[in-house]
């Protein structure tokens, strides 16, 4: 038989297993907000927010996984091998890009996995270097090749053929006797060190962004320690990219560029499917919370709909001096700039004069008001709310206007005010709580910015428009995230193409 804490009741029991139980003791509530008067609580919300959190975080745990996995695959075995970047080279020698040819072979030298694959690519770095007139550098590759070649092997007699033919470096007698080739210039033969700490911070990376979505999402006790793991985690992931920078500037290592874009897109990706869910759930929370009262709120996140009462003041515009609880003021002028650009075409830099509109002014101001919606009144505290304002006042050179004209002349000024004024009808979404005024028996109530939910918008005129920039914000970071694993995908599925561009790119402004 299982032992109930000595603050619950046998009745609250079973209405705990039933999903509806009331908190009768001064505790933290489900949702994370604490009853400090030890009234009877009912926070129904919590747990559905819970379970929307994790239905959207496991999909994206999924998606994330299986495409570390794909990208893992792709760089141990779906990497374009040796013998596919030495047929390249041929093709690009053949369109007569010779810089290029010896670049995409020197890829294929760091990518060889044996020295007999080396050699091969050595012999044929340093017979086109002879056909170019780089002796210096045939005459290298030349004998980097015979130490790298079996002996006996055709590789060998090729390259003394070669070495033969190529002029003496200095016109003196004897010959200087033949230095070694210092290999560190040459192109390092194994880059497959990269991927173990790549990979290993990727999915440190990983794990600390999903443990910060579960810290915002749905933990309410133990977040202190919580907080101290992620903390570990992203120092971690931070200390593993230090050896990982020393090794590269040591080694003078050349990884792919197609690893670095893959991976620069993947963690973009996530970090906006990641945003994007956190909007809608934020979306979600706001369209499915019901209408309260003051006389019977409980503590927690609410919303509530009544007049805006200006007892703190209110705040005045630049422009127009028009009064409300929330001003938003933009100013801007026409002007003309001469600016310099530079002419991919002609290969030169240009001048060009533009006219546009540039911001003089741009203030924001919100004060305290209190909310009274008949049953009640509470002071609502603006620090941290999400404005949403209804009226809109427009001036066209400090003269109000209805609307904007089509055409301008340079010194112009447009100012446009987005105001919420007093005595006006509002919807707040926000946390409840009381607070004892010393010296009376009663207790102020008061609407603030939920620290749990993240969230506090006040709102004039239609629901739809939260509903409408929240859906709207969240589709365009989920299109976002989304177009960008499309492209890991094609980088993935056509390995070369990030290499074949910049190489272009570098030909063309050349």
């Amino acid at each position: 038989m299982r032992m109930l804490p000595p603050y619950y009741t046998w009745q609250e029991a079973d209405e705990t297993r039933k999903g509806t139980a009331f908190l009768t003791h001064p505790q933290v509530c489900s949702s994370g907000n604490a009853n400090l008067c030890g009234k009877r609580n009912f926070c129904p919300r919590a747990g559905s927010f819970r379970e929307e959190a994790m239905r959207t975080i496991l999909p994206l745990t999924i998606l994330a996984l299986a495409l570390c996995a794909v990208s893992v695959h792709a760089q141990t075995s779906a990497s374009p091998t040796w013998k596919q970047e030495f047929a390249r080279a041929t093709q690009v020698w053949e369109k007569g890009e010779f810089d290029r040819a010896l670049k995409v072979l020197e890829k294929a030298y760091a990518l060889a996995p044996d020295d007999t694959a080396r050699a091969q690519i050595a012999f044929r770095t340093a017979d086109w270097a002879h056909q170019l007139g780089r002796y210096d550098a045939a005459r290298r590759w030349y004998l980097k090749c015979l130490e790298l070649a079996p002996s006996g092997s055709d590789l060998v007699r090729r390259a003394n053929i070669g070495l033969s033919r190529l002029p003496s470096p200095r016109p003196v007698s004897p010959p200087p006797p033949r230095m070694p080739y210092p290999t560190d210039t040459l192109p390092t033969s194994r880059t497959e060190g990269i991927l173990v700490p790549v990979a290993a911070a990727a999915l440190i990376a990983w794990v600390c962004l999903l443990l910060l979505l579960q810290w915002a999402s749905g933990w309410q006790r133990g977040a202190l320690p919580a907080q101290v793991l992620l903390s570990l985690l992203l120092s971690g992931g931070v200390t593993m990219m230090l050896p990982l920078a020393a090794l590269l500037i040591r080694q003078q290592l050349q990884p792919q560029p197609e690893s670095w874009v893959a991976g620069g897109l993947t963690l973009g990706s996530i970090v906006c499917l990641a945003f994007a869910a956190r909007t809608w759930q934020q979306g979600q929370l706001l369209r499915n919370t019901p209408l309260a009262r003051l006389r019977s709120a409980s503590h927690g996140f609410l919303k509530v709909r009544g007049r805006a009462e200006p007892a703190f003041g209110v705040a005045h515009s630049q422009v127009g001096n028009i009064p409300g609880i929330y001003i938003s003021e933009l100013s801007e002028r026409y002007v003309r700039r001469t600016e310099q650009y530079y002419d991919s075409q002609s290969k030169s830099w240009k001048t060009r004069t533009v006219y546009r509109w540039e911001t003089i002014y741009s203030a924001t101001h919100g004060v305290n008001f209190i909310l009274d919606d008949g049953t009640g009144k509470a002071i609502v505290e603006v620090e941290g709310a999400e404005f949403y304002p209804d009226h809109i006042a427009l001036f066209y050179n400090y003269q109000p206007v209805r609307s904007f004209p089509w055409f301008a002349h340079v010194g112009d000024v447009r100012t446009r005010v987005s105001y919420i004024p007093p005595n006006a009808t509002v919807s707040v979404w926000a946390r409840y709580y009381e607070r004892d005024l010393p010296g009376t028996a009663r207790d102020e109530m008061r609407l603030q910015y939920d620290r749990f939910h993240k969230c506090m918008v006040v709102l004039e005129g239609q629901e739809s428009k939260v509903y409408t920039s929240r859906s709207g914000a969240g589709l365009a970071l989920a299109i976002i995230g989304v177009v960008m694993l499309l492209g890991v995908l094609y980088i993935l599925l056509n390995p070369g193409v990030v290499t074949e561009y910049f190489g272009q790119e570098y030909i063309d402004q050349y």
